[in-house]
């Protein structure tokens, strides 16, 4: 925990669940130093995390607290996080927002990425390995379930040899810092080479 804050300038947004039975949670961003544990989700699955989770904010809103538990997002550090410094970053939205928000941009429907689909809970959940220090970057590019940022983070170009994406060229490409070249002609690509 304590490198994944190091790893950046940005705000600490994850919120460290050790094990199954915790009762508490931080309201926003667990800060280190933490002390050494034994994780009670070691083999468990993205879709076992994601249950897990949905459970424990109904249980939260039941007693009206507070906790940095989001429904829609959930990290997991692994053991290639410590040995890569990597989170995998799971984000949802409901299928049918997914769908009509690409009607509405004029997209025909697709699934980028890698993602799972759950027709019976109208889920999309989508997950990333990303750096520690990339970490927040993605988190904020793609809160809120923007057409253009998901299609832009879910592009296979944007992964390395390991799977792990890497944000500074994606990031870039909104706001007109780096050229985005899927979107270049034959003829601007060959006048540039």
């Amino acid at each position: 925990m304590a490198d994944f804050s190091a790893a950046s300038e940005d705000p600490n947004f994850v919120c460290l669940v050790c094990h199954p039975d915790q009762s508490s949670f931080d309201e926003w961003g667990t800060e280190p130093p933490v002390e050494d544990f034994i994780t009670g989700f070691r083999d468990a699955r993205h879709a076992q995390l994601r249950l897990y989770t949905n459970k424990q904010i109904a249980a939260l809103r039941q007693t009206g607290e507070d906790s940095g538990l989001e429904p829609e997002w959930i990290a997991k550090l692994d053991e290639r996080s410590q040995q890569v410094s990597t989170v995998v970053l799971q984000y949802c939205i409901r299928k049918s927002t997914w769908i009509q928000s690409l009607a509405d941009a004029e997209q025909e429907f697709q699934v980028p990425g890698r993602a799972d689909i759950s027709a019976a809970r109208d889920e999309i959940w989508w997950g990333w390995r990303v750096g520690f220090a990339d970490a927040f970057w993605l988190f904020n590019g793609v809160d809120g379930g923007d057409v253009d940022m998901i299609l832009l983070f879910t592009r296979p170009e944007f992964l390395d040899a390991e799977g792990v994406l890497h944000v500074d060229v994606p990031r870039g490409i909104p706001w007109g810092d780096i050229q985005d070249t899927s979107t270049v002609t034959g003829s601007e690509r060959a006048t540039r080479c």
